[in-house]
């Protein structure tokens, strides 16, 4: 009687570490899903947003804006290898105006939006 009261304790410890994991799974796809409609609504995809090119200065700006809100800098989530190294040259080329330049940052800025407190 014993050894089947345990294993029944155990199958439900298991279904119990199941559902919180399934949950997790819907968390994190839901949060998925919002970025992908965000990023949508700004004109972006999460490719474009992976191969950003930030300059010294948008990197300096970036990481002072995240130690402000009591998140890790860029340099800090690079040294533990949680996020690719980005090229410091401008992504825009020399034919580019005013105009594109103040477009990307306020594309930037949008993106930043999430990330207010």
């Amino acid at each position: 009687m014993k050894d089947q009261k345990e294993v029944e304790e155990y199958l439900a410890s298991i279904r119990q570490t199941i559902a919180k994991s399934e949950n997790l799974v819907a968390e994190a796809e839901l949060r998925i899903a919002e970025t992908d409609r965000f990023l949508e609504s700004q004109g972006l995809t999460r490719e474009q947003v992976l191969n950003l090119k930030l300059t010294g200065e948008q990197r300096r700006l970036v990481d002072e804006e995240l130690k402000r809100r009591g998140l890790p800098g860029l340099e800090e989530d690079e040294a533990r290898g949680e996020m690719p190294v980005y090229d410091a040259t401008p992504s825009w080329g020399a034919q580019d105006t005013q105009g594109d330049l103040d477009n990307r940052k306020r594309k930037f800025g949008a993106l930043m939006q999430q990330f207010r407190m």
